[in-house]
């Protein structure tokens, strides 16, 4: 159920050295706001439209358990209808480390343990199965060259674009492409009927107080 989550994190971590390849805060933003169209898609949770975007609040429909450590992990966080950033920020941080269990019970991951100055424990989650990640990337690099996304990849493209982390768009073009496709990711299917017209770049999801 928490696919999308899944596969931002795989985009999120570098295959050699399995650390995250950005920092903790636009990770947790970026990771939070894929767990939350996760929710959203799961019919967990509701962003009623407000007048105010920036006062958005995220309505738990359904806190029973999903059966998905991720999510469960990020709905116990989300009690008490908190502003979408507040809630994209802390979906992330909780929902990290079980995002990372669940690939690799995949086979996507391995987790690899060790010890700095033989007190410290450093949790590491190089690839060990490149093959969903690449798939992955394909469709994020069609879209980019001008391909019509999917939802997923289109939702992903957002994501990347509001943290800054779109591949090649170093490239004006991938960059403008990129661009576009974030501006309509919101424009149609369940995550819009679930969102009831927040139609907004992702930078707001991401960064909003």
């Amino acid at each position: 159920m928490s696919r999308l989550a899944e596969n931002l994190a795989l985009l999120l971590l570098d295959d050699e050295s399995g650390r995250s390849t950005v920092d903790l805060g636009r990770r947790h933003r970026a990771v939070g706001t894929a767990v939350l169209f996760d929710l959203v898609r799961a019919g967990r949770v509701d962003i009623p439209s407000v007048p105010d975007a920036k006062e958005a609040r995220v309505h738990v429909v359904d806190a029973a358990p999903t059966g998905d450590p991720a999510l469960d992990a990020a709905l116990r966080k989300l009690g008490g209808e908190p502003k979408v950033g507040w809630a994209a920020e802390n979906a992330g941080h909780e929902s990290w480390q079980p995002l990372l269990v669940l690939l690799a019970d995949a086979g996507a991951v391995r987790l690899e343990e060790q010890r700095v100055l033989g007190v410290i424990k450093i949790r590491t989650w190089p690839a060990a199965d490149t093959s969903r990640e690449l798939a992955v990337r394909d469709a994020i690099t069609a879209a980019l060259g001008g391909a019509e996304p999917d939802e997923e990849t289109a939702v992903l493209i957002a994501i990347l674009h509001g943290i800054g982390e779109v591949p090649g768009d170093d490239d004006p073009s991938v960059r403008a492409r990129a661009e576009e496709i974030a501006g309509f990711a919101w424009a149609s299917g369940p995550l819009r009927d679930a969102f009831h017209g927040l139609d907004v770049l992702p930078a707001f999801i991401l960064f909003a107080a």
